[in-house]
């Protein structure tokens, strides 16, 4: 016959099970918090990498000194720079749409520890706000930037996610575009413009931006052949350069070594010259290319 166990036994045993638990319950807690803080400090890595992705996709929109703008996770989504399931393991919900994702030219202070950075070439500081972002019906601060005569957004097909996981489907929703105040039937991306497009339907509503720009460099392409003889009696710098942009509009003008290579036609100098040519389109993009010009006998 086996012995039961005494009460003092037994006792002891309970004591020996909460001492440790008492030692071994903090080390699992601390633990499964270090791991959540490493998995969340991740995916705030993962929100501020796609955000530099952006910056070096949009250099043009990125702020000048002193200055600052705000983009938001649905707009790095609708992209397609990063995924529409990222999921915060300390709340275990999904980061929402409109988590804001600051960038300025400026360098801010470090020692605030609800703000993560990154950096950009330098002068560039990303921060995300991980106390933004707690709803997805006012999205009006960003824009999803859209390139001049780019093929065409079918906004419709953009899905967006909320912070509990649900889809939220713009199929689903009435859609009404505004640009300059007035009703228009679709988002024209053959010029450049600010498209306010709400969604709405019953018991719900959001507004996104739309932004159409040109970030687009012309691009200056010249002749295959650039001998020319001394002997000739006149040369046209423009003859056979072609000017090419997307907005279907360029300006070309030369601004250096025009007059010095005319002037050795007209000597009957040989020898290379070389012409440096600029193209500017209706929204400031420029570029210059240079051009040697070989003069022969």
């Amino acid at each position: 016959m086996k012995k039961a166990f005494t009460l003092i036994e037994l006792l002891g045993v309970i004591t020996i099970i909460s001492i440790l638990m008492i030692i071994v319950v903090p080390i699992v807690t601390k633990n499964l918090k270090s791991t959540k803080d490493s998995i969340y400090d991740s995916m705030i890595n993962r929100i501020l990498s796609s955000a530099v992705d952006y910056a070096s996709l949009n250099s043009k929109v990125l702020p000048s000194e002193g200055e600052n703008i705000d983009i938001t996770l649905g707009m790095l989504q609708s992209l397609g720079l990063i995924s529409t399931d990222l999921k915060n393991p300390k709340t275990n919900r999904l980061f929402p749409s409109d988590l804001v994702i600051n960038i300025s030219y400026v360098k801010s202070n470090r020692n605030n520890e609800k703000i993560k950075y990154a950096k950009y070439d330098g002068d560039f500081l990303f921060k995300v706000d991980i106390n933004s972002g707690n709803k997805v019906e006012d999205i009006k601060d960003d824009y999803t930037i859209i390139e001049l005569n780019s093929s065409s957004l079918d906004v419709d097909k953009i899905v967006y996610k909320d912070k509990d996981n649900n889809d939220i489907s713009l199929k689903e929703y009435s859609v009404q575009i505004i640009k300059d105040n007035m009703n228009v039937s679709s988002i024209d991306t053959k010029e450049t413009g600010l498209y306010y497009v709400y969604y709405s339907k019953k018991n719900a509503s959001f507004v996104r931006l739309f932004k159409v720009i040109d970030t687009q460099l012309p691009e200056i392409i010249f002749p295959n052949n650039d001998t020319i003889s001394v002997n000739i009696d006149q040369f046209d710098l423009y003859n056979n350069v072609v000017c090419k942009d997307n907005s279907n509009s360029c300006d070309l003008k030369i601004i250096d070594g025009e007059d010095e290579l005319y002037n050795a036609i007209s000597k009957k100098k040989t020898g290379n010259y070389v012409v440096t040519y600029k193209a500017v389109d209706p929204s400031f993009n420029m570029i210059t290319k240079k051009r040697v010009i070989e003069l022969t006998n």
